[in-house]
Order: structure tokens, then C-alpha cells, then sequence
């Protein structure tokens, strides 16, 4: 591989399935908030309603699914569910998409460079990466919905400018994703293994029902060498 190809992964429902411990986490974080007197108990939100909004930024999930409350407390509640989420993911009650253990050292090794595309928190995405082994495989250079970059689509146009680079594949399975290819001109792999199923990502060109399928699918868009969104 002459020139450096990037591969930027979505962690939410591409390389890890939180949904066992979502709605645990967001429970503790209301138990907590009640006891406080800044919500009621009876404000937890089904697993079907948080996978729903998995893919925004955490302000954007929290206004989402508490509309009703303050933004100091939807913001408490983010905070709390975030902590609660990354002891649950240290205690492995999360799970890794089957194939990604197999998959992600084959990429690494083929010479792909590794990119975190995610609007997760960064101790949540740390945390996942970091449990299952994986952070060996991903950039150092890792980039996160926070300071001055607030979505995921913002994220891979900074990774295009401190790159230098417009060989970047985005690979994931939201309308989020979808639209941070769109936005930056990018291929894009949707999964239709995700949160979503395939009902967000359908009709794009390259679609894996598995994670394992991802390989040949890198390697199609690489022997096209058609680096834009189709």
C-alpha cells in the first residue's frame, strides 16, 4: 500500500453492542438524579427509545429522551450515564460485535490506519477500546465531539485537514455516519448489523451485513480508487 488509507470507524453499534447495559446505566444515573430531586424515577426511557438516539452527541441523546427537564439536569443525567456506562463496559457486561476481534488486527496489519469516528464521549469510547484490546490498533490521533468539534461530521473534516488526506473511508451504521461521508465527499460503508438495521443506511452502494464482510469491501473501494461519497 503506497499511500496511507485511513479507516474511520464509528464504535456505537460497528465495533461494540452496548444496548445490555443501557438502559442499567441510564437507571442508576435516575436513581441517583431522584434522590437528588432533580427528576422522578418514573422519567426512565425504554432500551428501544436509548438505542433510537445512539449515534448523536450526549446532549443531543439527553434532550431527546428528558425534553421535559433543565438543561443542567439533562446535562447531569448525560454525565452520570456516562460514568455508569463506563464501569458497566470495564466489567465487560457490553459485548463486541462478532468479528471485530478477527477483523480489526487484519486491517491493522495490512497497513490501514485506524481512525476513531465516533460522537461518543471520549471516556466511553476509551473505555471500550481499552477493555477489549483494542486501542493498540486504533491512531493515537483520536478526535471527539467535544470543544469546537460538536458532530461526527465535523470530526472527519478535521481528520481530512490534519491529514492531508481525502483517502478516508467512513465506516459505520447510522444516518449519522451516512451524512459525515455525505458532508466530506467520503466512501462510505454502512453496517447493517447496527443499532439501526439496515432501514438508516439503505440503498448506499457497499453494505455489510457482518462485520466480517468489511474486508472485501475495503478492498473494493481501494481497487476502484474512487475516493468520493457515492
Amino acid at each position: 500500500m503506497n499511500e496511507k488509507i485511513f479507516l474511520a470507524f464509528d464504535i456505537d453499534g460497528t465495533i461494540y453492542d452496548a444496548g445490555d447495559i443501557l438502559e442499567e446505566a441510564f437507571a442508576e444515573a435516575i436513581l441517583l438524579c431522584t434522590k437528588q430531586g432533580l427528576c422522578k424515577e418514573s422519567v426512565l426511557p425504554s432500551k428501544e427509545s436509548i438505542v433510537a438516539t445512539l449515534g448523536f452527541p450526549i446532549d443531543k441523546i439527553c434532550s431527546m429522551l428528558f425534553p421535559h427537564l433543565p438543561r443542567e439536569t439533562r446535562d447531569y443525567l448525560g454525565q452520570k450515564w456516562t460514568e455508569n456506562l463506563v464501569y458497566l463496559i470495564k466489567d465487560k457486561k457490553g459485548k463486541l460485535i462478532e468479528g471485530v476481534e478477527e477483523v480489526i488486527p487484519q486491517l491493522f496489519n495490512r497497513g490501514y490506519e485506524l481512525l476513531v469516528a465516533s460522537n461518543g464521549v471520549r471516556a466511553y469510547i476509551e473505555a471500550i477500546l481499552f477493555t477489549y484490546n483494542l486501542t493498540q490498533f486504533f491512531s493515537p490521533l483520536s478526535l471527539y465531539a467535544e470543544g469546537d468539534l460538536s458532530n461526527k461530521s465535523e470530526i472527519i473534516a478535521e481528520y481530512k485537514k490534519i491529514l492531508k488526506s481525502s483517502k478516508i473511508i467512513m465506516i459505520g451504521d447510522r444516518i449519522t455516519d451516512l451524512d459525515a461521508a455525505r458532508l466530506n465527499n467520503l466512501p462510505f460503508i454502512g453496517c447493517a448489523f447496527g443499532h439501526a438495521g439496515a432501514e438508516e443506511i439503505s440503498g448506499q452502494k457497499f453494505i455489510a451485513s457482518k462485520f466480517t464482510e468489511i474486508l472485501d469491501l475495503i478492498e473494493s473501494i481501494v481497487k476502484s480508487n474512487s475516493w468520493f461519497f457515492i
